[in-house]
């Protein structure tokens, strides 16, 4: 068996998924959602959507489609479309219970190591793999950087619409770029880190003074990543409260607009 250790943030979590593989051979499908990339374009960036307790392909499908709609109008993403790919994992239920345990603790998933080998093999890029959980209550994403593959789980149930879970996934979108819990009372605390929750004021000064204006949006708040003492930018973020947000704030996009453009 073969393990590997993957830090994930679902409000405020650091913890572990396992990947596990198998002797046996397993193939599948990848095929892209949208316009299908030329063989002479090279996407910097592939958003993968992967389907779980789906009643059939009809119905998985729908839901990547409104994310990306959301996704492509978000900034900065919005600046960046062209440098994505979006793609769906073609599993029948019988297939994703070979690929997929799931557990009763958190993460509450376990994924297959050949399962995502493959789809680096195939696309042979950076990949946000976001596994959709028709029937799941826990959202949870690796905290990972813009350049390195990740995974992203979505509980589905937890949404109470689709503006809601739009939101939801661009949250934990975001921490699989990089971007920390920016909420007080978050269910765990985590440790501070740029670009958007410093643990003193002189060090937020550092990472975002030069966005601190009279009137302005961007100053030094209190609290993120669970601690009091920590120091945000922003009273209200993707980052924070998504339900009471609309988008990740002047220092997040900042970050992932560079990120981006590396």
């Amino acid at each position: 068996m073969f393990k590997r250790i993957i830090r994930l943030t679902g409000g405020g979590f650091f913890l572990f998924i396992l990947l596990f593989c198998f002797a046996s051979g397993f193939s599948y499908e990848i095929e892209p959602l949208g316009k299908k990339p030329l063989p002479k374009e090279k996407s910097a960036f592939n958003l993968v959507f992967c389907p779980l307790n789906y009643p059939d392909k009809e119905a998985f499908q729908k839901d990547p489609r409104s994310l990306i709609v959301r996704f492509k109008e978000t900034k900065p993403f919005d600046e960046f479309n062209a440098s994505f790919a979006f793609w769906q994992v073609d599993l029948t239920g019988a297939e994703a219970a070979q690929v997929f345990k799931l557990t009763q603790d958190f993460p509450p998933l376990k994924v297959r190591n050949d399962f995502l080998a493959g789809i680096s093999d195939k696309l042979k890029g950076v990949y946000k793999l976001v596994i959709i959980d028709a029937k799941g209550f826990v959202s949870c994403a690796e905290l990972s950087e813009a350049g390195k593959d990740s995974l992203i789980i979505i509980g589905r149930k937890s949404y109470i619409d689709d503006n809601d879970f739009a939101k939801g996934f661009l949250h934990e979108l975001g921490h699989s770029f990089g971007l920390r819990d920016e909420c007080v009372n978050c269910r765990q605390r985590s440790s501070s880190g740029y670009p958007n929750c410093a643990s003193s004021a002189e060090e937020a000064q550092k990472w975002w003074g030069d966005l601190v204006v009279e009137g302005g949006r961007v100053g030094y708040i209190s609290g993120c990543c669970g601690n009091e003492g920590y120091i945000r930018p922003t009273i209200a973020s993707l980052m924070n409260d998504f339900r009471r947000a609309d988008d990740f704030g002047p220092v997040n996009e900042r970050y992932l607009r560079e990120a981006l453009k590396k």
